[in-house]
């Protein structure tokens, strides 16, 4: 053996682990660029007060998504919750939180009353605008006939 080959050896060596860390962090940094892609934006909740109860807007919600064609997922009348898909639109979904007195709820732009309706909801995995959960909010007031 001559002195030479035990450096071309470990050369070798040497070049294979570089190239195995250099692989192992282009995966990582690929799956880290993949999960921040992953990550979408929280739905912003809006919500109104009633002059109802809670168990009479919770029915008046309850009925206007199901009039419009959402697939209830989830409801829960003791927790005031309803959880609900549109059956036509896949990705289309809403949350409805039903509460009475207490603490205002976040994102409170009419106080009329004690029970607090909340909305909030995704289309394509994007927050819905307030624009598109108004209409709902119109729905179930005329349903409680709140308005003229």
């Amino acid at each position: 053996m001559t002195p030479r080959e035990p450096a071309t050896h470990r050369d070798a060596t040497s070049r294979r682990s570089g190239l195995r860390q250099v692989a192992g962090l282009s995966v990582l940094i690929g799956c880290l660029l993949l999960s921040a892609c992953a990550v979408s934006p929280q739905a912003q909740p809006r919500s109104i007060s009633v002059q109802a109860t809670a168990q009479e807007t919770l029915k008046a919600t309850l009925s206007m998504l199901a009039e419009r064609g959402f697939v209830i997922r989830h409801g829960d009348g003791n927790l005031g919750q309803i959880d609900a898909v549109l059956a036509s639109r896949s990705g289309y979904e809403v949350h409805a939180q039903v509460t009475s007195g207490g603490e205002r709820p976040a994102g409170l732009v009419m106080q009329n009353g004690d029970t607090y309706l909340t909305l909030s909801g995704r289309r394509g995995g994007q927050p819905l605008e307030a624009v598109e959960l108004d209409p709902l909010f119109i729905d179930v007031q005329n349903r409680l006939g709140l308005l003229p």
